[in-house]
């Protein structure tokens, strides 16, 4: 094993700090002997209040504000180190809940370059200590100085009031002996083509795994369509089985003029937007599809619903859900077995909703159980409106068969490295438990026989396989044929995989 790195365990007081930026927001530290994560009664802990903007002040706002500490590091390589850790504890006599009722989420950065190795975990409502880990192996490889610890303030999780805590036991752990702790890999066959959305934020119940629309003119509040008729389609070529309860596809139509700010920047607009209408499909325990409509109206920061509409599916949750309206009011669900449902909204409620009018498309884990999973959409379309969209995702997309989000859309997922276009000749998934310190490479041969010296096993970089941390403990691969014949020279007929630290 090697040495941990203790950037501060506050045992006599408080050190080592390079700055603070709170962002004008009301803050004081002091050192309290008497609060240890270790319960040690030789060490004490950093205690920090930070004055939120109450929730009627003008100056509070749903969208994305952090507060962070910067603590000194002398220049470090991440390869050496396996985890960002810490301790917290909410001091919840003298703190209020965010919106959600939890105490807003954490962040783990470092810095020069910066890089997120924990973008966002909850700060769970309890007066017991908790611990919160980033791995190091979620970032590219390279030198840094700096730890940062930030508290984030967004959507759902934003601060209502005060917030005091206790921080403690800020380590970064080393990488084992090299050799060592090789994980075991698990291989399926990959995700069809299309848009892949994994919900791949760490601790994020809610997240939000989705794209949006560049342009602004697909409303169907129009009365220019030849058929005054609009619809949107999505296409779920891929879904998590019957037991993730909960997981969902879903589309969201929100109009401009109740976004505040950009409509790209808020990974939980559906919540913060005053207009918004959806159609949510999950899987039910019997591998039925249920799907889900609903919407409201100048409803900024809640989701009451002016309607709820739902429409079960016989056939499950795969194939192609459409929604459309008809004269601006009378709305149809269109299931993938050809099952529908019918009813109308109110014309006053519809005009809310013309131009300039986003289109978002993606999923939403609804419980920690399914993060790590992701649904693959094969397309998306949209008739009707002033614009009209047609998208495969892998048309006209590739680059030297990299493929990549095309121009019709913009990445606002709530972790962005959890959107993905899966290429038409992808083969396998595979997975592996974190941390995976030192392996940096796919290894592939197609002879067992050739032993583990790696003389006869070809190479597949990161690059290649568009390593992933999914939120849940686990890597993922996607690779494609193109990789391997690249790799062997010639097209394998079968492929036998493992990860080598040399």
């Amino acid at each position: 094993m090697g040495q941990d790195l203790i950037i501060s365990t506050f045992d006599t007081g408080i050190s080592n700090i390079d700055w603070v930026n709170f962002r004008g927001i009301g803050y004081s530290q002091t050192w309290d002997k008497f609060q240890d994560a270790n319960d040690s009664t030789n060490s004490g802990s950093m205690y920090i209040t930070v004055n939120w903007p109450l929730i009627n002040e003008v100056t509070w706002t749903s969208a994305w504000t952090d507060v962070q500490m910067a603590f000194g590091v002398p220049t470090f390589n991440s390869t050496n180190y396996t985890q960002f850790e810490c301790d917290i504890k909410v001091d919840t006599t003298n703190s209020f809940t965010a919106i959600d009722g939890s105490y807003g989420t954490i962040e783990l950065i470092v810095n020069d370059p910066w890089q997120d190795v924990l973008a966002s975990a909850p700060l769970i409502n309890t007066n017991n200590w908790q611990h919160f880990i980033g791995f190091f192996s979620d970032i590219p490889d390279g030198t840094h100085q700096q730890a940062i610890l930030g508290l984030a303030s967004v959507g759902e999780a934003a601060y209502t009031n005060k917030l005091a805590v206790w921080i403690d036991n800020i380590i970064f752990t080393a990488v084992q002996l090299t050799g060592t702790n090789r994980p075991p890999i698990t291989l399926i066959t990959a995700p069809p083509a299309g848009l892949t959305c994994l919900c791949n934020q760490h601790y994020g119940t809610r997240q939000r795994a989705m794209v949006a629309t560049v342009d602004n003119h697909y409303s169907w509040n129009t009365a220019t369509a030849a058929s005054n008729t609009t619809t949107y389609d999505m296409n779920i070529a891929a879904f998590p089985d019957a037991s993730y309860v909960g997981f969902a596809a879903q589309m969201f139509l929100i109009p401009e003029s109740g976004i505040t700010g950009s409509p790209f920047a808020d990974n939980s607009i559906d919540l913060s937007a005053s207009n918004v209408a959806s159609l949510v499909v999950t899987e039910l325990t019997n591998h039925t599809a249920l799907g889900l409509f609903r919407y409201k109206v100048n409803n900024a920061g809640n989701w009451n619903s002016v309607i709820t509409k739902g429409l079960k599916c016989l056939a499950g949750p795969l194939g192609k859900w459409s929604l459309s309206f008809n004269n601006n009011t009378n709305v149809t669900i269109i299931a993938p077995d050809n099952t529908s449902t019918n009813f109308t909204i109110a014309a006053s409620d519809a005009a809310l909703f013309q131009d300039p009018l986003y289109f978002y498309v993606g999923t939403e884990p609804n419980g920690n159980a399914n993060i790590g999973q992701s649904a693959t959409f094969k397309a998306v379309q949209i008739n009707g409106s002033a614009l009209s969209l047609s998208d495969d995702f892998v048309s006209g997309g590739e680059t030297s068969q990299v493929y990549a989000l095309n121009t019709n859309w913009v990445n606002c997922a709530a972790n962005p490295k959890g959107i993905s276009i899966t290429a038409p000749d992808a083969m396998y998934r595979l997975t592996w438990p974190m941390p995976d310190p030192g392996f940096r490479n796919v290894y592939v041969t197609d002879n067992l026989n050739n032993g583990e010296d790696l003389s006869p096993w070809w190479k597949l970089p990161t690059a290649a396989t568009g390593w992933l941390d999914d939120g849940n403990g686990s890597r993922v691969a996607v690779i494609d044929q193109s990789a391997l014949d690249a790799a062997f020279g010639y097209t394998p007929t079968n492929c036998f995989f493992q990860l080598y630290q040399p």
